[in-house]
């Protein structure tokens, strides 16, 4: 596969970075070993760590549980809040080496003029940044990373950050846009370095994290999001999706592997009733019969946070390991289709029903299609009126159900940042969701500037700021 290189090569530049700031770590350099990584070499290997900021490291696996897409029948159906520290760790090592490719091709910088690397080290900055303050809210960003330098850095209020995400992206569309020096189709593990479409992921995500503020500035985030929205995909072909996973034990999809090696994942009652919300009598989501595995016939689902211990999954149903928890499974982060449902629900707030309708049909559409599921099958569910149930019933309730099923299972990050800004869908979690992740102890006790009011408990209380209604 094309990509098996650029793996072996991203894997080993992780490994020729030393993430340490204390002298003591002087003693144990290898005066052989590189202490100056090319961007050509640190750009496949950061691209990963995105990725893996997505669907690794514990944050998309939780976000999952959270939003109730699965249910966790391995061990404790809870989480274990040792993925704090995983989601916190791994957004500043890869904040480091991304902040790392934009000051070396960056006027001044001693690759100076690879322009075309620094847009996309920003684009991929903005995505890492906001998995983790909206996971956690307030976090070290001006200060961060700052080694020995600073080892207590502030924290910024997330308003601070989402301004900062939305001028990060128009400096990314302005880098993309110039001449550069360089050749990184090779190292480009996403869009083989068009920079079109790098320009059209910075939009998207200009789009998405608009629409995050719906609580705070309803109509001029719903203005914003469609004006991004001019600038990014155009069809069902574009979209920013890593398939670069491979068969194995080692660069394979990582929630594949998970489900291999304990058996994680069943599906949630939760989600199992938001899909058949939207049958009619009788019927069955083709996408269902795709996704899911059947306990004698039937789709079974599991009670969140009460699901009996099942790695033989005899008790529940379970995501197919044929078509969709394979090794090879893509990893989306931007689609077309989100990019629709970010428009309908724009217009909706706009009152513009019509059109908010026409748009909520097209990613209902382009949703079905991704999924896989032959045309037919998509005509005869589009055909059911509690799908499209016309422009004058379409309701917020549509939009953010047919998007949550969307975001099955691989986007559950952004289908918990949905619930959490709209309360869509309901949850039946027994002992609650969490409204955000706790900081890590490391953390807490290292830097007296963390938040003292955010702990165990609180998370169920205190909302993080765009989601605050």
């Amino acid at each position: 596969m094309k990509y098996i290189n650029l793996l072996f090569i991203a894997l080993l530049s992780g490994l020729l970075i030393s993430c340490s700031e204390d002298i003591l770590d002087e003693i144990n350099k290898n005066p052989n070993a590189s202490t100056d990584v090319p961007i050509s070499l640190l750009l496949p290997q950061v691209t990963v760590s995105t990725v893996h900021g997505v669907a690794g490291d514990g944050g998309g696996e939780y976000a999952c549980f959270f939003v109730e897409h699965t249910t966790n029948v391995h061990l404790n159906p809870r989480m274990p809040f040792n993925v704090n520290d995983n989601v916190w760790g791994s957004t500043y090592y890869t904040l480091k080496d991304l902040n790392t490719i934009i000051e070396k091709g960056s006027v001044g910088g001693n690759e100076e003029g690879q322009f075309h690397a620094v847009g996309i080290a920003k684009v991929l900055y903005a995505y890492t940044l906001s998995v983790g303050t909206d996971f956690f809210g307030e976090m070290p960003h001006s200060e961060a990373n700052k080694g020995s330098e600073n080892r207590s850095p502030t924290f910024d209020n997330q308003e601070t950050i989402y301004a900062f995400l939305q001028n990060l992206l128009d400096e990314a569309i302005v880098d993309l846009e110039k001449e550069s020096i360089g050749d990184i189709s090779r190292f480009d593990l996403i869009y083989e370095g068009d920079t079109e479409m790098w320009k059209k992921a910075a939009y998207g995500l200009k789009a998405r994290f608009y629409n995050r503020l719906s609580n705070i500035q309803p109509e001029a985030s719903a203005q914003n999001v469609l004006d991004a929205l001019a600038g990014t995909f155009e069809s069902e072909d574009e979209g920013m999706i890593f398939d670069g996973y491979l068969s194995g034990n080692t660069n394979d999809n990582p929630w594949a592997g998970w489900q291999k090696s304990e058996q994680t994942y069943a599906i949630s009652q939760t989600f199992l009733d938001l899909v058949n919300g939207f049958n009619d009598s009788g019927y069955t989501d083709p996408r269902a019969n795709r996704w899911f595995t059947r306990i004698n016939g039937e789709f079974v689902g599991a009670p969140t946070g009460q699901a009996q211990s099942d790695q033989t999954h005899s008790v529940y149903s379970a995501p197919s390991t044929e078509t969709v928890l394979y090794d090879e499974s893509p990893q989306p982060l931007i689609t077309y289709d989100e990019m629709k449902f970010l428009e309908a629900e724009a217009k909706l707030r706009l009152g513009l029903n019509e059109e908010a309708y026409v748009a909520y049909q097209e990613a209902v559409e382009s949703a079905c299609r991704r999924s896989g599921i032959s045309e037919d099958e998509i005509e005869e569910y589009l055909s059911q009126g509690s799908v499209f149930p016309g422009a004058n019933n379409l309701s917020l309730n549509h939009i953010i159900g047919q998007k949550n099923i969307s975001f099955w299972m691989f986007q559950s990050i952004e289908a918990y940042n949905d619930f959490r800004r709209t309360g869509i869908p309901q949850m039946n979690d027994p002992q609650g969701t969490p409204l955000r992740l706790p900081y890590p102890p490391s953390e807490v006790n290292r830097n007296p500037n963390t938040p003292s009011e955010i702990n165990d408990q609180t998370i169920y209380e205190i909302p993080v700021w765009w989601a605050k209604q």
